[in-house]
């Protein structure tokens, strides 16, 4: 401790002590002979030896190494900015996607986000993302290993209309959720309170939660909203208070869950085995998501006695933490992939910026020389060159965290992104780990190859160079790929006539039609929509095209996306049977399937009478149609079967109905003939073209983000070509200036400069186009909406070669106009 505090005041008075240290010494040289004061040695040198003993000397080096690294830098500003540049780019792209996937994983700010799960029915074979609430009351009663169960239902058609007179009614989305809901997801009002177990009892007033752009937009911003009352499918209800806008939901007003049946009047959602909920629990402290699946096999096997008829065999509920991804889904393979794309844009960052440190570092050779000429070793001269790298990627990382606040809030404009613009630490932690890893990578290699002083290190050039021009041509091929799929995507047809089908969504679930009665309505509805000019076609099926939720089956690693459709289906949709027959009505235990499913089941064999090897079990093949992709847009080989729908599905079921015309001229008339049926409905009416539209956009903003680090990616490819050209030319001034001499022309100069670099470039092409190739691979097997993506088509390849090559011209040009204009007297002198 002593000597701790001996060498704190060191640092405290070291100006007095250096002081009085050089007088002291000064006085000893003086007090010796005029014969002996050589021997008293070097003055600098005894300092350094007394710094060790007072303090540290290694922050002495380092305040010294820090100091000249900053006069260096500000001496050179043109490789400073470029550097920068480079940097913040490579740093700030990827950190303003890590920041926007941080809001999005944390779940709302949920406390402890890894004991909150998510809730999934599964059995062998089989699976479904939604409960009942009968269920919810159940497990909620019954499991031991939850805290808390949390029920929530989204997305629920309603009609606003303020109690105010001459407003006018507004069809929008409301959630209905347990008083839970807010609490275990950290979300705090901007006004007023949320939801609580107060308002749910039974002789409460009911109670409503907005969101803020419905207060700005229909409401006016009052800020005496809370208490106020609206009124929703002609029921009023209380405004309680108002959540941010930083809450990322399409439903604008929310609900307490059991107030649904006051508001969709008619509901039968607290009893009703059918309904569809989704469910999250709060693990208790010390439980694994394994031991709760455990106990809820048994409580499943429990209720399975009670319900037979709705609880599958061997059902148990998934625990999934909300912070992890289902390695199956499409959005973990997206972000997995965009994840790997956006780092590579950092190594391409680095292995420019290592061009650029070496192209500089020609001119500083004669610098080192004298250095270590002067007694510095090899190690201390890397420690300065790798401190002023280290000091050069910290200011860039600054500059990274700005620019990443800058593209945020660009997103937040445009409504993409809702990340918090003040980087929090995980945020500041990721750029600052990014700018010190990046500093090893370049900094560290090129530090190594100045101080050697070796020709023969010019390897390390030769990596930068390739790994530079491997990434750009990875992340360009990747691009021109996905832009050539979305141009076939446009031209491709998925199967069947999506640009004449309306979906009618009558939403008789959610007002408490059971089995008989929805399957009367659907009839009747049916029957006069038959009876409207132009209408072709109609059929009830389970699900319409391109919704938000799938029926699909898990076979051998591959995903099967299913529907239940009455024999009216094909017609109306426009699909072909290739062989077999149809369905007849009211038949069960058979199943169709397409070409793409009937070929990977059965390969080498007839599909016909072959029953499908999933649950439930005993369907039996009696048809097969043509590939026609109905769950995923782009689909190119779906894989997709069919069953015959029940008196059961009626409830959640959609009419489809095909036109002649314009479908969107026949909108409002399937609606209003829909209302005839039963006024407290909310149908929801769909142009199935514009739900193709829909996810097409969704393929598009993919196809951006790519299109985005390529583009980045070929800018920071200029910047470092250009900048290894130049330290070619640098490096080889007295050559080149000697072949001028000799009579070499201006093309034989300009290849004798590209010679060297050649063979990195071209093993960078190689490797960037496989590596574009097995990304692709990846996309197109992984996620079924990139499955149109064709590997093998050569166009993209030529494409991103020839705009690459025109890129490695421009980045030459100016360095092969200079090494063209070399004087060679000039040449011949230089250093």
């Amino acid at each position: 401790m002593l000597e701790l505090l001996r060498r704190l005041s060191y640092l405290w008075n070291r100006r007095r002590l250096e002081r009085e240290m050089a007088e002291e010494m000064a006085y000893h040289r003086e007090l010796m002979s005029p014969d002996r004061r050589t021997n008293f040695g070097d003055e600098l040198r005894l300092r350094e030896d007394a710094r060790e003993i007072w303090g540290w000397a290694w922050l002495d080096r380092l305040h010294q190494d820090l100091t000249y690294g900053a006069r260096v830098l500000r001496n050179a500003p043109g490789f400073t900015l470029t550097a920068m540049l480079v940097l913040a780019l490579g740093i700030g792209v990827p950190l303003s996607a890590f920041r926007v996937v941080l809001t999005d994983l944390q779940g709302g700010s949920a406390p402890d986000p890894d004991s909150l799960v998510h809730l999934t029915r599964c059995a062998p074979g089989t699976r479904a993302t939604n409960l009942t609430y009968p269920e919810l009351a159940f497990y909620a009663a019954n499991a031991k290993s939850f805290r808390s169960i949390v029920g929530v239902s989204g997305g629920n058609p309603a009609v606003f209309g303020e109690a105010a007179a001459g407003s006018t009614p507004e069809p929008i989305h409301v959630a209905f959720v347990t008083s839970n809901y807010f609490p275990e997801f950290g979300i705090a009002p901007a006004l007023g309170r949320v939801l609580t177990p107060d308002d749910e009892r039974p002789d409460a007033e009911p109670a409503a939660v907005i969101v803020e752009s419905f207060w700005q937009r229909r409401l006016g911003g009052d800020p005496a909203v809370v208490g106020r009352s609206i009124r929703l499918n002609g029921k009023l209800l209380r405004v309680v208070g108002v959540l941010p806008r930083s809450i990322k939901t399409r439903d604008e007003v929310w609900l307490p869950l059991v107030r649904q049946p006051y508001v969709v009047e008619g509901s039968t959602l607290l009893t009703d085995w059918n309904s569809a909920l989704e469910l999250y629990g709060r693990l208790r402290p010390g439980v694994s998501p394994q031991a709760s699946q455990q106990e809820t096999l048994a409580l499943a096997a429990t209720l399975r006695e009670q319900r037979p008829d709705h609880v599958w065999k061997g059902e148990y509920l998934e625990a999934r933490p909300i912070l992890q991804f289902d390695s199956n889904s499409e959005e973990f393979k997206m972000v997995l992939t965009s994840a790997a794309l956006v780092l590579l844009l950092l190594v391409a960052a680095c292995a420019n910026l290592g061009t650029l440190v070496l192209a500089r570092g020609v001119t500083r050779e004669h610098e080192i020389r004298i250095r270590m000429a002067l007694g510095a070793s090899r190690l201390r001269v890397v420690r300065q060159l790798f401190t002023e790298s280290l000091l050069l990627a910290v200011l860039s990382g600054v500059c990274a965290l700005v620019l990443s606040t800058v593209v945020l809030k660009g997103m937040q404009l445009r409504h993409i992104s809702t990340a918090s613009l003040v980087p929090d630490w995980r945020a500041i932690t990721a750029t600052f780990g990014a700018a010190i890893l990046s500093a090893l990578v370049f900094g560290l290699p090129a530090a190594f190859r100045l101080a050697s002083l070796v020709p023969r290190a010019g390897r390390a050039r030769k990596v930068f160079l390739g790994a530079q021009v491997g990434v750009s041509c990875l992340l360009l091929v990747v691009s021109s790929l996905l832009v050539n799929s979305r141009q076939r995507l446009g031209a491709s047809e998925p199967g069947f006539d999506y640009r004449h089908l309306v979906s009618i969504s009558p939403g008789l679930q959610a007002h408490g039609y059971r089995d008989p009665a929805a399957q009367v309505y659907l009839d009747q509805l049916r029957a006069r929509t038959a009876t409207l000019p132009d209408v072709k076609a109609t059929s009830q099926a389970w699900l319409g095209p391109w919704g938000d939720f799938h029926m699909g089956a898990d076979w051998m690693g591959r995903q099967y996306v299913g529907n239940r459709v009455d024999p009216q289906f094909l017609d109306t949709m426009g699909m072909r049977l290739v062989r077999g027959r149809n369905f007849r009505q009211g038949e069960s235990g058979v199943a169709l399937v397409n070409e793409a499913t009937a070929r990977l089941l059965w390969p080498d064999q007839d599909a016909l009478g072959k029953t499908l090897p999933w649950e439930p079990p005993g369907q039996t093949v009696i048809g097969i149609v043509q590939n026609a992709s109905t769950g995923y847009v782009g689909n190119l080989e779906p894989l997709e079967f069919y069953l015959p729908s029940s008196r059961g599905d009626a409830p959640d079921s959609v009419l489809l109905v095909r036109v002649s015309g314009s479908p969107r001229d026949f909108v409002r008339r399937l609606q209003d003939t829909a209302l005839g049926l039963d006024e407290r409905l909310q149908p929801t009416v769909q142009v199935v073209t514009d739900l193709y539209d829909r996810e097409v956009e969704k393929a598009s903003a993919a196809l951006a983000v790519i299109a985005i680090l390529g583009t980045v990616a070929t800018l920071l490819s200029v910047v470092g070509l250009a900048g290894l050209a130049g330290y070619t030319v640098a490096q080889r001034t007295r050559e080149i200036g000697i072949r001028i001499a000799l009579g070499a022309r201006p093309s034989q100069v300009v290849r004798a400069i590209l010679t060297p670099l050649s063979r990195p470039i071209v093993m960078g092409f190689v490797c960037g186009a496989l590596g574009g190739s097995a990304v692709a691979s990846v996309l197109r097997s992984g996620i079924p909406t990139m499955s149109g993506l064709d590997v093998f088509d050569p166009l993209p390849y030529v494409m991103a070669m020839v705009f690459f090559a025109a890129v490695l011209a421009l980045s030459i040009l100016a360095p092969g106009r200079r090494a063209t204009r070399i004087n060679p007297i000039q040449a011949l002198r230089h250093e």
